[in-house]
C-alpha cells in the first residue's frame, strides 16, 4: 500500500502542477475571449477531440488486452506511434469533412478554417495516447508525469505571452492547443520510454481489429461525455456553451485523484492473474471511492468562491452547473478501476453495452431538458447518465468476479489506511536530537 501511495503522490504532484497551470490557462482564455468566444474555441477543440477519440479505434484498450503476452510487447511499442499517426491523419480529415457537410454555422462556428486548424492536433493526440499507454504499461509513471507537465507548461506559457501582448484570439488559442498536443511525444522520445525494438505489420492489424471490437464502448463513453456539447451549441448558442464548458472543465478536475489511482494500478491489473487482479481492483476501488467523494466535496465548496474570482463575473452561472455535474463525475471516478478490469475479459459486450445504454439515455434526456432549462438541463441530463454508466459497470464487475457489491464500499479502516499511507509518504523533518 505504501509503494502504491508513493506512486499516487508522485503522479498527484504532477497533476497538481498541471491543474494549477490549466486553471491559469483556462482563466486567461475565459477572460480574454468572454463566454461567447470561449464557446467558439471550445466547440472547435471538441470537434478535434472527437475526431481523436473516435479515430483512435481503442488502440490503448487493444494494447492493454494484448500486453499480457510478453512476446508481443516490443512490437506493440514499436507499432504505437506509426500506427497512431496513420489513423490520426485519416480521422482528422474525417472530422474536417464532417463539419463541411453539416455547415460551420450549425455549430455557431465562424468558418471552416477554424476546424481545419484544430484537426491538425488529431494525429498528434492519438500518437500521444498510444505512446502514453505503452509508457504506463511499462510502469514508467515518472515519464508519464513529465509529459503531462511539459504539455501544460507549454500551453500556459504561450497563452500568457499572447494575452500579455493583446494577441490572444480564438484562432491563436486553437494554434497553441494544437502545439500542446505534440509535446508529450517529444518527452516520450527523449526518454525512450515508449520505443520498441521492432515493428510488426501483422500485429498492427491485430491491434486495430482487437481495438475495433472494444471501440463502440469507449466511443460511446466519449460521446456520452461530449454529445451534450454539440447539442447545447446547436440548441442554445455559443454563450451558453462557453459557460457550460467551463463548468464541465471544473467538474472534470474532481476526477483527478481517482484517475491517478487508476494509472498507478494499470500495470498490476494487467500483469497479474485474474483472481489477483480482481482482488486488487476491489480493494483499491474502495480507496478510489473515498478520493472521489472527497474531491466532489471540495469542488462543491470551492466552486462558488473560485468561478467569479478567477474567471470573472460573466461566468457566475457556471456555479450551479458544477453542482449538478458533481455527482455524475464522482460516480465515474469511483468506477474507473472496475471498468478497466472488464477489458481483461476480452469480451467486447461487457465494455460496449453499458456505454451504449448510457449514451442513448443521455441523448434522450438532453433533447428533452435543454429546450426547457438550457445549460442546467444539459448538466442534469449528463450527470444522471454518468451515474447510470458507473452503476452498470460496477454491476458487470461484481457478476464477473463474484465479488459482492458491498466489498467495493469503503469502511472506516479503509479511510484510516488511506490517511496512514499518505502520512508515510510525506517527508517529515525529524527534530534535532
Amino acid at each position: 500500500m505504501a509503494d502504491t501511495a508513493r506512486q499516487v503522490l508522485g503522479i498527484l504532484g504532477s497533476r497538481a502542477a498541471c491543474l494549477a497551470l490549466s486553471l491559469f490557462t483556462s482563466a486567461v482564455i475565459a477572460r480574454s475571449l468572454e463566454p461567447e468566444g470561449r464557446g467558439v474555441y471550445y466547440m472547435a477543440v471538441t470537434i478535434a477531440t472527437t475526431a481523436t477519440m473516435l479515430g483512435h479505434l481503442s488502440g490503448e484498450q487493444a494494447q492493454s488486452a494484448l500486453w499480457p503476452d510478453a512476446e508481443r510487447r516490443e512490437a506493440l511499442a514499436g507499432n504505437s506511434v506509426p500506427l497512431a499517426l496513420a489513423l490520426g491523419t485519416l480521422s482528422g480529415l474525417a472530422g474536417t469533412a464532417f463539419v463541411a457537410v453539416v455547415g460551420p454555422e450549425t455549430l455557431h462556428l465562424p468558418g471552416q478554417y477554424l476546424v481545419t486548424l484544430a484537426c491538425l492536433s488529431v494525429p498528434l493526440g492519438i500518437a500521444s495516447n498510444y505512446a502514453g499507454n505503452i509508457v504506463l504499461l511499462r510502469g514508467r509513471v515518472d515519464v508519464a508525469n513529465r509529459s503531462m507537465l511539459a504539455g501544460a507548461l507549454v500551453q500556459c506559457a504561450a497563452v500568457a505571452a499572447l494575452a500579455a501582448g493583446g494577441r490572444l484570439s480564438v484562432p491563436t488559442a486553437v494554434i497553441v492547443w494544437v502545439a500542446g498536443a505534440g509535446v508529450p511525444l517529444l518527452v516520450f522520445a527523449a526518454a525512450g520510454a515508449a520505443a520498441g525494438r521492432r515493428r510488426d505489420l501483422k500485429l498492427a492489424r491485430t491491434t486495430v481489429t482487437t481495438g475495433v471490437r472494444y471501440h463502440l464502448g469507449p466511443a460511446s463513453v466519449y460521446l456520452l461525455m461530449n454529445a451534450d456539447i454539440y447539442l447545447l451549441s446547436a440548441l442554445a448558442g455559443a454563450r451558453e456553451l462557453g459557460i457550460y464548458s467551463l463548468a464541465v472543465g471544473l467538474a472534470g478536475y474532481s476526477r483527478m485523484l481517482a484517475d491517478v489511482v487508476s494509472q498507478v494500478m494499470l500495470k498490476r491489473q494487467f500483469n497479474s492473474s485474474d483472481t489477483e487482479s480482481a482482488d486488487v481492483t476491489a480493494r483499491i476501488t474502495r480507496y478510489a471511492v473515498l478520493l472521489a467523494m472527497g474531491s466532489a466535496l471540495v469542488l462543491t465548496v470551492a466552486a462558488p468562491l473560485l468561478v467569479s474570482a478567477v474567471y470573472g463575473a460573466a461566468y457566475a452561472d457556471a456555479v450551479p452547473l458544477v453542482m449538478l455535474l458533481a455527482p455524475g463525475v464522482m460516480a465515474l471516478g469511483a468506477s474507473r478501476l472496475p471498468s478497466t478490469y472488464l477489458l481483461r475479459s476480452r469480451c467486447a459486450r461487457t465494455v460496449v453495452v453499458p456505454s451504449v445504454i448510457a449514451l442513448v439515455v443521455n441523448l434522450a434526456l438532453n433533447l428533452l431538458l435543454i429546450p426547457v432549462w438550457g445549460a442546467a438541463g444539459c448538466a442534469l441530463a449528463s450527470s444522471l447518465a454518468y451515474v447510470l454508466l458507473a452503476a452498470l459497470q460496477l454491476r458487470l464487475f461484481t457478476r464477473k468476479t463474484g465479488i459482492q457489491a458491498r466489498k467495493l464500499l469503503p469502511t472506516a479502516p479503509d479511510l484510516l489506511a488511506l490517511l496512514a499511507s499518505a502520512r508515510r509518504c510525506i517527508p517529515v523533518k525529524q527534530a534535532a536530537a
